[in-house]
């Protein structure tokens, strides 16, 4: 692969002096806040795994991990994906320190590079995928979340399942950060999005869950567009939401409504409908 020359420049320092080549990218584009444009430390990710072997690879990851630099986690969460097979709990704890990170940044970029991990190897992440479900801190647990979403996108149906059993898991997290991140946007605008018919069969499930995240969660997968578009293919779920008399649930659901009143009129009056005659 021919790389131009400030490519070739921080090839050649990546290994003898780190944090000079990530000097190097700063000269080519920075962003909001300072570092790297995403655009041009992709390239610098995809050099290194163009260039090196594996071990080589890893070597790199763990040099920048060491620097405690936010650009050198970001690079490293996908340097470590790429060579996830080669020591599979040793890579999955440190990304795990990686999704813990204080900066949010840091932390998406390593979502991303997990869900990479969960597309192209799920089948040994699988327990890994678990172990992050359960973890004490609200950054993994929401990071696996996201990943899975990511890996999603494949419509792999194989997966389908397994996912959502992974986010199951998920379902009654009291956690914000948790919950904002899963019943909108990992939910709504991603399982349902790729796994319709499996996710809307899960939901029959779920929404006998008596817990009242739960049924945030649920109430919050039909604020997503996506999520509108099969409000008549809910009408069990949206009446028990529409019944539930605790606060958290009735704010959720007001909320929701009042997102589909805004963005699709018919479905708003549709489900105002259904809540008439069920209140008969």
């Amino acid at each position: 692969m021919i790389f131009p020359d400030w490519l070739k420049q921080f090839i050649e320092k990546v290994e003898i002096e780190p944090q000079k080549s990530l000097e190097l990218l700063k000269v080519h584009g920075v962003g909001a806040r300072g570092t790297p444009k995403s655009a041009i430390k992709l390239k610098a990710i995809e050099a290194i795994i163009n260039h090196f072997a594996n071990l080589k690879i890893l070597q790199i990851a763990n040099s920048f991990i060491g620097l405690e630099d936010d650009t050198a986690k970001e690079i490293s969460a996908h340097l470590l994906a790429e060579v996830y097979l080669r020591e599979p709990e040793c890579i999955s704890n440190k990304l795990k320190r990686l999704a813990d990170d204080d900066n949010w940044e840091v932390r998406e970029w390593v979502a991303s590079a997990v869900g990479s991990i969960v597309t192209n190897h799920f089948s040994s992440f699988h327990t890994e995928a678990l172990n992050w479900a359960n973890d004490t801190s609200p950054n993994v647990r929401r990071a696996i979340a996201v990943a899975v979403k990511y890996a999603s996108k494949t419509r792999n149906e194989h997966f389908a399942e397994p996912f959502l059993d992974i986010v199951e898991m998920l379902l009654t997290d009291s956690n914000t950060y948790v919950k904002k991140n899963l019943g909108p946007f990992v939910l709504g605008d991603g399982l349902l999005k790729y796994f319709p018919e499996f996710f809307l069969t899960r939901l029959e499930k779920w929404i006998e869950i008596d817990n009242e995240h739960a049924r945030w969660n649920i109430a919050k997968v039909f604020s997503a567009a996506e999520g509108i578009k099969y409000v008549q293919h809910a009408e069990h779920v949206l009446k028990v939401l529409a019944n539930d008399e605790r606060v958290i649930v009735k704010r959720a659901f007001q909320s929701t409504l009042n997102q589909i009143k805004q963005k699709d009129r018919e479905a708003f009056e549709r489900i105002a409908y259904l809540i008439s005659q069920e209140s008969r």
